[in-house]
């Protein structure tokens, strides 16, 4: 390829940036770059400032005058100063006059009749997402439930961790209660219905124990059958606000920030992140939002942005984030202001320059001290296979 190919795809590369960064949508959800924009009363952005940034950094390679070049290929949207050293995104009032025009106010009833179409979407969406689930789960029973005798979870993991990687492995309880009596059969859930079919077919016997095993979907359609004649069901979903996660590894050489941002180029709306494993392994867990785990890994080419990996969340992981926001809630209602979260925002307390600097050190090369806990937490999560 060419010099000027070359020059030509940096230009398109820097427009690409711009439109994605200054879209509206992201800015909502952006906090690092909205504070940039909103820095300035006229929101101009100086392009040192912005050739500083990693995702500009590595295409303009020092060179500023491709934000001029990149501006220039779409002048409905962006414009410099007099001295070339400051850019903006153009607004368009015409837009934001229609929307006025056409915003009208809603009766009781219309506001009921929306509010129940979002209901039924969000539903579809969980629905969809516990289907696919299930068919990467299996059913198994014939378990031992002789007191000495019943499996534990770390047997359970070891046994079935032979066919591939598991996420959750549940033991089924009386009156699902944690301390009701072992019902002598489980639900595993795999990374792949392929692992879950492997497993259905090869993990038949437990110890002395045969065990009788099927996929998870095809269990619950059977009951499905059994308990109301095979008609269908309006199931109710009580928590809508599901708390998606997935897990990352081999980021050893970036911190959570880096992490966040190299995510937000591929999807923008993402929460906050906390390290595994002490932060040593390049380990952590991230939040996404408006789209369930399979759809945002979905968009990722083998599963990977750079060389960090991206995979379902284990339950172990899951169980480690959920502590970690628990701890910052108590933390908050305790009235001393704090981060809430890798990634979160800024609490009411005040920080000095020690805690400033903790905060941009990379997690993944130092151990993580969950501060609010008082406690160094290490979660050891399954490794993909």
């Amino acid at each position: 390829m060419s010099d000027q190919a070359d020059a030509n795809n940096a230009v398109y590369g820097v427009q690409r940036q711009l439109l994605a960064i200054f879209d509206p949508e992201n800015l909502k959800n952006d906090n690092f770059f909205r504070e940039l924009v909103e820095r300035d009363p006229d929101h101009w952005v100086p392009i040192k400032k912005l050739g500083q940034i990693k995702r500009f950094k590595e295409i303009i390679q020092g060179d500023l005058s491709l934000f001029e070049q990149a501006a220039a290929l779409s002048p409905e949207d962006f414009e410099f100063n007099e001295a070339k050293t400051h850019l903006r995104h153009i607004k368009k009032p015409e837009v934001e006059e229609k929307k006025e025009e056409t915003k009208k106010v809603l009766t009781e009833e219309e506001k009921a009749e929306r509010e129940e179409r979002r209901l039924a979407q969000k539903k579809e969406v969980m629905l969809n997402h516990f289907e696919v689930q299930n068919k990467r789960s299996i059913y198994a029973k014939g378990f031992s439930t002789e007191e000495g005798e019943q499996p534990t979870e770390a047997e359970l993991k070891a046994f079935y961790g032979k066919y591939g990687r598991v996420l959750t492995i549940r033991l089924r309880r009386e009156d699902n209660k944690r301390d009701g009596a072992f019902k002598g059969s489980i639900f595993v859930e795999f990374e792949t219905p392929e692992i879950a079919q492997k497993a259905v077919d090869e993990a038949t016997e437990f110890k002395t124990s045969s065990l009788n095993s099927m996929i998870k979907a095809d269990y619950v359609e059977m009951k499905r059958i059994e308990k109301f004649g095979g008609q269908e069901q309006d199931f109710e979903i009580r928590n809508f606000n599901h708390r998606h996660l997935v897990e990352y590894a081999n980021a050893n050489e970036y911190g959570y920030k880096e992490i966040k941002e190299l995510i937000k180029e591929v999807y923008p709306h993402v929460g906050r992140l906390e390290p595994l494993e002490g932060g040593k392994k390049g380990r952590g867990v991230v939040e996404i939002y408006k789209l369930t785990p399979e759809e945002f890994l979905a968009k990722l080419p083998d599963q990977k942005i750079k060389e960090i990996e991206f995979f379902l969340v284990s339950s172990d992981a899951r169980s480690h984030f959920n502590k970690i926001q628990k701890d910052a809630q108590r933390f908050q209602r305790g009235g001393r202001g704090g981060r809430g979260g890798r990634g979160g925002s800024r609490g009411g307390g005040k920080r000095d320059s020690k805690d400033r600097k903790r905060e941009n050190d990379n997690p993944n090369e130092v151990e993580v001290s969950n501060k609010r806990a008082r406690t160094i937490i290490e979660v050891k999560t399954a490794s993909p296979q």
